[in-house]
């Protein structure tokens, strides 16, 4: 029986420059914690990143996972809910949050990872694109990332359906003032990472 292939190198180091951007802007992301011995071999995968392929595989990263967003959408979404409602006005509440929560775990347990592992491969240069993970203590970290990753989205997944049931049952209308806090603070992370990325590009 032959030996499952080892993933590759690059999206654990691209993850690993994301994390000490994370850090490096005084930040913290619930959930994604790590070891001093974890944090150390970050940093070392990390310097095979540099600042200019990390801000490409940001970019190209979210562009990737809006395409694939997308596609979860016109393909299993819409398709879905009109199969089940070809009348829409009978919409029920709870069968449209369950529907919207699946697209939700298919498009980031699914897609995000998914993204993120092209746009490294393509982000890379071409020896971290050829390395394989051959460490015990990579395959380890490879595998904890991996679950934090699925951890976040089911816990993200599973808060959707009760706050959206919540949110319908009260009927709250969020005004404007939610969509400004959120482009606020979508911008301030941006910033933050971004302005922490430039910092490891050479001068």
């Amino acid at each position: 029986m032959a030996k499952p292939t080892n993933p590759g190198l690059a999206r654990l180091a691209f993850w690993s420059q994301n994390m000490l951007v994370v850090r490096e802007s005084n930040m913290s992301w619930f959930g994604f914690s790590y070891s001093l011995e974890e944090w150390k071999r970050m940093e070392a995968l990390a310097d095979k990143v540099g600042g200019g392929p990390y801000l490409k595989f940001l970019l190209l990263n979210a562009l990737l996972f809006v395409i694939l967003t997308g596609i979860a959408i016109v393909g299993f979404f819409l398709p879905v809910l009109l199969l089940i409602y070809p009348d829409t006005r009978d919409l029920q509440p709870l069968p449209f949050v369950l529907l919207l929560s699946s697209t939700t775990l298919i498009a980031i347990g699914v897609g995000l990872p998914l993204t993120m592992r092209v746009a490294a491969w393509l982000c890379a240069s071409e020896e971290l694109r050829a390395a394989r993970i051959t460490a015990a203590q990579d395959l380890a970290l490879e595998r904890k990332v991996s679950w934090q990753l699925l951890r976040m989205t089911l816990i993200m997944c599973g808060a959707l359906v009760p706050g959206m049931l919540l949110w319908i049952a009260l009927d709250i209308d969020g005004g404007p003032i939610l969509t400004v806090l959120k482009i606020v603070c979508a911008l301030l992370v941006a910033g933050s990472v971004a302005t922490a990325a430039l910092r490891k590009m050479p001068s």
